[in-house]
């Protein structure tokens, strides 16, 4: 973390009001790799009728590419609602086959999940989307799993009888089952999109190895960028709007289709990525209670020469100072 950077970070330092609070790093958005987001995996999302249930279940909904083409997963939606007529949040994810990588026969949902996501659902049916980091990279045929809580506050996503059923049966867990994957046949007509892109280039990924807390440094990582490329890590302390522009800004219009600003830019830290496509941005987070609470965000970007604006971007996250 170059000077320049602690010190314009320092003026925001000195704005905050003290509060009580447990230091986060949530990451939120979808990076690019120079090609739109398609929709290329579907099952019953023409139309459907949600048919509710509550359930004290997380899920594992099998799916295959069929594409016939390398893919990209950076997310999916489901159409679903809350079972609790408030807004629920509950943790999202790919899980590999227990047979592992490669797999094109479903056995069971292997017993983590590789990526990890989270999903915010409403009081109103409708289609909700999540995205999953780090992005999965599946080759033709390949069997995967999308993963998602419900645990009675999320409705599985299910179509009325008639929908088409999944290539296999869902499975679910449960704490009182020892959060074993079992098979089920409550939700046999799911509802979901998976998010895709090319397999090449990778998507640029930002994750956090170490929290925001007090005395401590925060540490940020790019994955997935070109070797050897030069990249930067954005720090902003605005994520409704970049300039005049509200959030997030579609860069489609200025040669780089599928790229979203999620954040005002205030401060960009250069990365150089090393033989792997990685690289690495710290900032150091002062030992003061009073900057309890202080939220900013940042966003990953690496330069590239794929689509005509020579950038492409990576996800973004939300830092909240704290304990």
């Amino acid at each position: 973390m170059n000077h320049s950077l602690s010190f314009g970070l320092a003026a925001c330092w000195l704005t905050i009001a003290a509060s009580a609070q447990t230091a986060t790093y949530t990451l939120f958005g979808e990076g690019c790799n120079g090609a739109p987001v398609g929709n290329c995996l579907t099952l019953n999302d023409v139309n459907p009728t949600h048919q509710l249930a509550s359930l004290p279940n997380e899920y594992a909904y099998p799916v295959q590419n069929t594409t016939g083409l390398p893919i990209q997963v950076v997310g999916f939606e489901i159409y679903t609602v809350t079972n609790t007529g408030v807004q629920q949040t509950g943790k999202t994810g790919i899980v590999y086959d227990l047979s592992g990588p490669g797999a094109t026969t479903f056995t069971r949902p292997a017993p983590n999940n590789t990526a990890n996501g989270t999903i915010t659902v409403d009081n109103t049916v409708g289609w909700y989307s999540t995205s999953v980091y780090p992005p999965m990279t599946f080759q033709p045929g390949e069997v995967f799993w999308l993963h998602a809580d419900a645990y009675n506050l999320i409705a599985p996503p299910q179509h009325v009888t008639g929908g088409a059923a999944g290539p296999v049966n869902n499975w679910y867990r449960r704490p009182s089952n020892g959060m074993i994957w079992t098979s089920s046949v409550s939700v046999a007509r799911q509802i979901f999109r998976v998010h895709c892109l090319p397999a090449v280039p990778t998507v640029p990924t930002l994750t956090a190895t170490s929290l925001p807390q007090f005395g401590t440094t925060l540490s940020l990582q790019i994955t997935g960028g070109p070797a050897l490329a030069p990249g930067f890590m954005i720090y902003a302390i605005d994520r409704t709007q970049w300039q005049s522009f509200p959030t997030p800004v579609d860069l489609g219009i200025v040669g780089a289709p599928g790229c979203a600003l999620q954040t005002s830019s205030d401060v960009l830290d250069l990365v150089l990525l090393d033989a792997l496509g990685q690289g690495s941005s710290q900032l150091a987070i002062p030992s003061n209670p009073l900057l309890g609470g202080f939220t900013f965000y940042n966003q990953s970007a690496v330069l590239s020469p794929v689509n005509q604006l020579g950038v492409l971007l990576g996800n973004a996250g939300t830092a909240v100072v704290g304990n």
